[in-house]
């Protein structure tokens, strides 16, 4: 990987400008193995099986037929096979894993000295994506290289390397420079998981004895299991067919299997919850539910030249000039067919959606497929949407009564018709919970159904280039009474990635929302720019459309309109970015003399960071299918504190207290508008909202062993306070010297606790782990 910046040529400026060579290298190294197993059986968020298509259907990948001549359901419920829809991991290896590490270590001359460190590594029990090493991973091949000299009182070390600030247990708080692999949540030493950046590291020691330090580094995010850098950046787009389901992104989620997958990056990119892939799925329902409103046989489509499409039964690819708007508009006016809303739609018979579905007999499977028997008894519906509706019914290929065709509800439609053929998230209203994309859309109307018609998702990352740095100081001092203090402050990019929702067009243009409402007694519809205070409808247009009054079924003569036209299906955003965030805070720690327990270190550590971003989620909005105006990154300036206390008892057992409060200076809390936590929201948990002023309580212990204090055991205990409950995380380790090169090493995981919290999510990855370490 091309690492070209300002900081890595200072770096190897610093090593290869002298004319010395290398007087001598001392080479030593470390071989590595740990091995662990699930110690609870279930499964980890996000995996939900493998989908694979109807194997009955289809001649080509991703390509299911469901129309034409012939062709009958091969089951019940037709679309998507799921192998393992709650696949159970039981004690499972996750983790086999080989790290050897190389350090190597010299003079440069008689003012300079070097350091690197390289590592390869292998685990063959690793999803595919961390299986090997990875460059700004904690599995970075080159891990550290850096050169250490001094100029004019000045400490310079110069390279790639890490700097700690803060002496926080279990969390990081001042370490504003380095970012963090947390693909094994905090499970890895703060040293292992802290992943190291190039960066020119100086430090001077003043008159008084206080310290000054100057780090100017290369901005990097925090890596999370499902949102990083391996998320695919291809446009997802299911295609278009009338008769023919396309399932293009089939299992298209990100790390999905990854043991530390979290509730929150799986509502973004996971395979069947994240609206990544859930947004093609909805594109390619809306452009079925536009046309199943248009009859069998007739001119239904005017395409840009406005010569009339005339759908032939059985014929594929219709959908190419296949307009939502000019296909649907007319047929939407009658005041049931407005709301595409829970109490709604949900509820509607089919036979009471735009007239009569079919006619009063018995409708078989030779008649369903036959240019006469579609004409004749599925007057107002298409072939592909009749599918749909005898699936829900049970009829498959054979003959079903009429009145159980158009006894089918919209809610049956949409879990058993439509649902099963992908393998998404889209619709279980069966199931009696508020879980599903579709019911979180209780206030869409058909009219931003048309908007969504062929809609298509991207993930884009906009981070920051080599020229850009991250800039931090710190001053240290002890004050007159044994007070170690430091005040550090810094300019950088926020370590936590944030995503960007917006609608584009396909040159990459943003469009504008608007709303659309029909008015007067002819059925016209007029568009303007979007005002959340009317729900009507959404939909999209050019930047700059305006508005405009238009006839029914001519949507598409405005200019820039989109929905389903040909070259105008919009795409969904997720732009992953970092922004630029003011870090001022500081740190303090003293001992305290106490006859019971003797010394105390009291120590503590407090940062105010401004201009950083939190997600807002707004129900009502996404209610209503404002998908960009429903999850918003908003700006919120943040403090942090932790207050912690250090004794020694029963013959050196250090103990350690922590409280610790994160708080959201600018928190949201207006009903259904509320700061969510970026954690743990998600579609199975009511997109879980935040905390303004969030606790943690943390206790540890360390103590050696063995006859000689040879060996060491340690325990982290942390309780993470939530909204309905609180979650809790225990790691128990302990470290065998088995003689002076070789140590042995166990580790236990334990996460328990209210399910929608950041340890509770993660009960099912409770693990075992062990390791044996070889120094040479």
């Amino acid at each position: 990987m091309k690492k070209q910046n300002l900081i890595l040529s200072a770096a190897l400026a610093a090593i290869f400008s002298t004319s010395a060579v290398f007087a001598e290298a001392e080479v030593t190294g470390k071989f590595t193995y740990e091995r662990a197993q699930y110690s609870k059986s279930g499964s980890t968020i996000g995996n939900n099986g493998n989908s694979t298509l109807d194997s009955t259907f289809g001649t080509g990948t991703g390509v299911m037929q469901v129309g034409g001549v012939g062709t009958t359901p091969g089951s019940p419920t037709y679309g998507m096979v799921t192998t393992g829809v709650t696949p159970s991991h039981d004690s499972n290896v996750f983790k086999s894993e080989a790290r050897a590490q190389i350090f190597i270590d010299g003079e440069v001359n008689s003012n300079a000295t070097f350091h690197v460190e390289i590592q390869g590594l292998s685990d063959g029990k690793a999803i595919k994506a961390y299986d090997s090493t990875e460059a700004y991973t904690q599995r970075d091949p080159l891990r550290e290289a850096y050169v250490d000299t001094e100029a004019n009182d000045w400490s310079i070390r110069a390279g790639k390397q890490q700097v700690v600030w803060g002496t926080a247990d279990g969390m990081k708080l001042l370490d504003a420079i380095n970012p963090t692999d947390y693909s094994e949540m905090a499970q890895n030493q703060m040293e292992d998981s802290r992943i190291p950046v190039w960066m020119i590291n100086t430090e001077k020691t003043l008159e008084d004895g206080s310290e000054l330090q100057i780090v100017v580094s290369q901005p990097r995010e925090n890596i999370f299991a499902g949102l990083n850098r391996g998320v695919d950046t291809q446009v997802r787009s299911n295609g278009i067919g009338t008769d023919v389901v396309l399932d293009n992104t089939l299992n298209n989620g990100t790390d999905t299997g990854h043991a530390f997958m979290m509730k929150g990056p799986d509502t973004i990119t996971g395979v069947k919850n994240g609206f990544l892939n859930i947004v093609p799925d909805l594109g390619s329902v809306a452009t079925r539910f536009a046309m199943a409103f248009t009859p069998d046989g007739s001119s239904f489509v005017t395409d840009t030249t406005s010569t009339a499409i005339t759908e032939a039964v059985g014929t594929t690819g219709i959908g190419l000039n296949y307009s939502a708007g000019g296909a649907t508009q007319s047929n939407l006016n009658a005041a049931n067919m407005e709301g595409f809303t829970v109490t709604k739609f949900k509820n509607f018979r089919m036979d009471e959606m735009n007239g009569a579905l079919v006619n009063t007999v018995a409708v078989s499977a030779a008649d369903a497929e036959t240019s006469a028997g579609n004409g004749n008894n599925f007057a107002n519906i298409t072939e592909g949407m009749e599918r749909a509706i005898r699936n829900v019914a049970g009829a498959g290929g054979a003959t079903v009564d009429v009145a159980a065709l158009n006894a089918v509800t919209g809610a049956q439609l949409l879990d058993n018709g439509f649902a099963p053929l992908y393998n998404t998230n889209l619709s279980t209203f069966s199931d009696g919970k508020n879980d599903s994309a579709f019911e979180y859309m209780g206030a869409t109307t058909f009219r931003t159904f048309d908007a969504f018609a062929n809609a298509k998702s991207q993930y884009v990352y906009n981070m920051p280039e080599n020229k850009d740095l991250d800039v931090a100081t710190r001053f240290k001092a002890t004050t007159k009474d044994g007070v170690n203090y430091s005040i550090n402050a810094s300019y950088n990019y926020d370590k936590n990635p944030i995503i960007d929702l917006s609608w584009r067009n396909d040159a990459g243009s943003k469009l504008a929302t608007y709303k659309s409402v029909v008015t007067g007694t002819g059925g016209n519809t007029t568009l303007q720019i979007y005002d959340p205070s009317n729900t009507t409808a959404v939909g999209l247009v050019a930047t700059g459309a305006g508005t405009a009054t238009v006839a029914p079924g001519n949507v598409t003569s405005v200019n820039g309109f989109y929905g389903g036209a040909a070259g105008q299906a919009a795409t969904l955003r997720f732009t992953q970015e970092v922004k630029r965030v003011t870090q001022i805070g500081g740190s303090f720690d003293t001992a305290i003399e106490t006859a019971e327990l003797g010394p105390v270190v009291i120590r503590g550590e407090v940062l105010y960071t401004k201009d950083g971003y939190s997600p807002v989620m707004d129900k009502d909005k996404l209610a209503y299918g404002d998908l960009v105006g429903a999850l918003q990154m908003v700006k919120a300036d943040r403090f942090k504190f932790v207050l912690g206390a250090d004794v020694t008892a029963l013959t050196n057992m250090m103990i350690s207290a922590q409280f610790i409060q994160d708080s959201n200076l600018d928190f949201v809390d207006n009903g259904n508008e509320y700061t969510a936590d970026y954690a743990t929201m998600h579609l199975s948990n009511g997109f879980n909202k935040a905390i303004k002023d969030k606790n943690f309580y943390s206790l540890f212990f360390s103590k050696p062993f063995g006859a000689s204090g040879e060996h060491r055991w340690n325990n982290i205990t942390m309780l993470e306070e939530g909204v309905n409950g609180n979650g809790k995380w225990n790691r128990l380790d302990a470290e065998f010297s088995i003689n002076d090169d070789t140590q042995a090493t166990v580790e236990y995981n334990k996460y328990w606790g209210d399910a929608n919290t950041q340890f509770g999510q993660l009960e099912k990855s409770s693990n075992i782990q062990v390791g044996v370490k070889y120094s040479f």
